[in-house]
């Protein structure tokens, strides 16, 4: 009796190990496919999300290479810009420079001017000279003398001639006329350069020492020609080896002498 009572529990622990196994197998190939189908989805969802990855990698790569385009325009464009501004400061020193030399000829066309009217009113003033060269009397007259064949002042003739140039400095529409004189002893032409050389160094003393304006002075040497006195004397002779220094002055007419009064 006990064996079968033992007997009937082993076999309905074996039945039961049995169902419970079949069960357990089951499960298994249950969890199995749902894991399968599970990581085919998954391994679905990662291709269509690396292939959307690689197409946003393409787009960015696309991108890239429009903003390294854009990149290089910008850089070409500011390459040029900036050549543009080398060319436009250099345009900004030449205009400067134009205008400073705009401004330099503006003054020296103002100094060309006023050089033009003092020429206007020197001209002007030389005209009514000559209209009136005419017109002109002798206000004073002194004569230096030299010494036989020689054309160098004598110191007691600088008091004379300092006065004549203090005459002719004080009157502005005066004129010096120098005649050189020699006496008839010698060569005619030799005379005649003897008495340049004595009307050139009354003229030099007078414009060189005394600042008497050159065109002022009018010269001429009359050699042998044109004696102060005869030469039939020694003494004569010695009165021929000069220069005469003659002033002159407009003659007064009748309106000239009433504005002078």
């Amino acid at each position: 009796m006990q064996r079968l009572r033992t007997g009937v529990w082993a076999l309905s622990i074996s039945v039961i190990l049995a169902g419970f196994s079949s069960g357990c197998i089951a499960s298994r190939k249950f969890v199995r496919n749902e894991v399968k189908t599970s990581s085919d989805a998954l391994t679905a969802q990662i291709d269509a999300t690396n292939g959307q990855v690689k197409e946003t990698q393409d787009a960015v790569n696309q991108v890239n290479t429009r903003v390294s385009a854009v990149d290089s325009r910008v850089t070409t464009v500011d390459q040029r810009v900036t050549t543009v501004s080398g060319k436009v400061d250099d345009v900004d020193s030449r205009t400067n420079q134009n205008t400073q030399n705009v401004a330099t000829l503006r003054t020296d066309v103002s100094n060309v001017n006023t050089k033009t009217d003092t020429t206007n009113r020197n001209l002007t003033t030389l005209d009514n000279k000559f209209a009136k060269r005419n017109n002109y009397a002798v206000a004073t007259t002194k004569t230096i003398l030299f010494k036989f064949d020689s054309a160098t002042i004598g110191k007691d003739n600088m008091a004379p001639l300092d006065e004549i140039a203090t005459a002719v400095m004080q009157n502005p529409d005066a004129i010096l006329v120098l005649e050189g004189h020699t006496d008839n002893t010698g060569d005619k032409t030799y005379n005649f350069r003897l008495g340049e050389r004595r009307v050139e160094a009354v003229k030099r003393y007078l414009a060189v020492d005394k600042g008497v304006p050159v065109y002022k002075i009018e010269e001429v040497s009359f050699g042998p020609e044109k004696p102060i006195t005869p030469n039939d004397s020694k003494t004569n002779r010695e009165q021929n080896r000069a220069v005469t220094l003659s002033i002159l002055t407009p003659a007064l007419d009748g309106n000239s002498s009433a504005a002078n009064r």
